[in-house]
């Protein structure tokens, strides 16, 4: 049986109405573009999205090993969860910005709420990584990296500096591919790229160690232009995963079932030319962003204030929470939070998550308070 269990890692960004959406989009905090409804479904789902964000990477303190094959079945539901962050971040492209579409403000407003946080927050941990990291070095182990200026660039480039940072050099090439995305919206023709790239992407997978942005970036275009092409086309689609939602968990389940019994456990991260089974974990989460919305969607007069909150903090979540979590296997080789030896669980996990959650969160409400709105270019919120 193929373990599929890899260094998993995900995230994203994201704004409408003075609240910012962390998925990989909008990060500049832009006003409610005229004539758009706030969407409370989008926001409960983006407060969701960042829980599974966190999860992903508490599993290994909250002593959960993945053997048995309901383990498998869990942990399959669990991982790759940026697919709900892309997804979300391609829906809001289009309901936020396509009607008052400026590409060169937009980028500028990417670089400083998104980028200038992810280095500045790395840099500790690069200069660590080249002075007193483990040996072999990361840049060593994966690269054969030895010149320090190089592996610096190597850690900017990659994001391998930090569990889950991996996500904002591909999140960059994904901004500066907007104008080609308003195109496809402009020729209606957003399906026939997302559909043949959905297929491309579960026989490429995700890169080893989540290393090349540009694998990366292929794995997960087809996830945003269907978040967009779900925008556009809302009227239509929403009455539709209203009715076949149901059926569309029960598909989900299945996939992540078969994962488990044939494959193994979580994404399978690969070099991209290499032949391997397909990923299911794509077109499973697909299935699950679906059966999400539409729940969601038939709760939409309601504010859930906790998921609000979760949503609008969610960016500094990102980037505070591998400040948490990766001490944790990097430098104390993963220690067991309740002395489990092994044997937690999905209970486990998620009260693992909720810890980390509500730290970072706190730490995010002091940078908040400290720094006020310079505090975007530290954390991004």
């Amino acid at each position: 049986m193929i373990n599929l269990i890899a260094d998993v890692d995900t995230s994203s960004a994201h704004t409408v109405k003075g609240q910012q959406f962390m998925t990989s989009d909008v990060v500049s905090q832009p006003p409610k573009p005229a004539g758009k409804k706030f969407l409370n479904s989008i926001n409960h789902f983006r407060g969701i999205a960042i829980i599974f964000i966190v999860m992903a990477h508490c599993y290994r303190p909250a002593g959960w090993q993945i053997e048995t094959l309901a383990d498998k079945f869990w942990f399959n539901l669990m991982m790759n969860g940026t697919v709900f962050f892309v997804f979300i971040s391609g829906f809001l492209f289009h309901h936020v910005f396509y009607n008052r579409w400026d590409y060169e403000k937009y980028m500028k407003n990417k670089t400083k709420y998104v980028f200038i946080p992810y280095f500045l927050l790395s840099l500790p941990w690069i200069v660590w990584h080249l002075l007193a990291g483990p040996d072999p070095s990361l840049h060593m182990l994966h690269a054969n990296i030895t010149d320090n200026s190089t592996a610096a660039t190597w850690y900017v480039l990659t994001g391998r500096a930090l569990t889950a940072y991996w996500y904002i050099p591909m999140g960059m090439m994904l901004f500066a591919l907007s104008p080609w995305v308003m195109t496809l919206i402009n020729k209606k023709s957003i399906l026939q790229f997302a559909i043949p790239l959905v297929i491309l992407a579960m026989l490429m997978h995700r890169p080893i160690s989540n290393l090349n942005a540009i694998q990366s970036l292929i794995y997960f275009i087809p996830v945003y232009l269907i978040g967009v092409w779900t925008s556009v086309a809302r009227d239509k689609i929403f009455p539709f995963i209203d009715k076949y939602w149901l059926v569309m968990l029960v598909g989900a389940i299945a996939m992540a079932i078969g994962q488990a019994y044939f494959y193994g456990a979580g994404v399978l991260n690969k070099p991209a030319f290499e032949f391997t089974v397909p990923d299911l974990m794509l077109p499973q989460k697909l299935l699950l962003t679906f059966v999400l919305l539409a729940v969601l969607n038939k709760f939409e007069h309601i504010s859930i204030s906790f998921l609000q909150k979760l949503a609008e903090v969610s960016f500094a979540i990102y980037f505070i929470h591998p400040w948490i979590t990766t001490p944790w296997w990097m430098i104390y080789d993963s220690p067991d939070v309740f002395s489990m030896k092994g044997e937690g669980n999905i209970v486990t996990t998620l009260l693992v998550t909720s810890g980390v959650i509500a730290v970072s969160y706190v730490i995010a409400l002091l940078f908040k308070k400290v720094l006020k709105q310079r505090s975007r270019y530290v954390i991004g919120w």
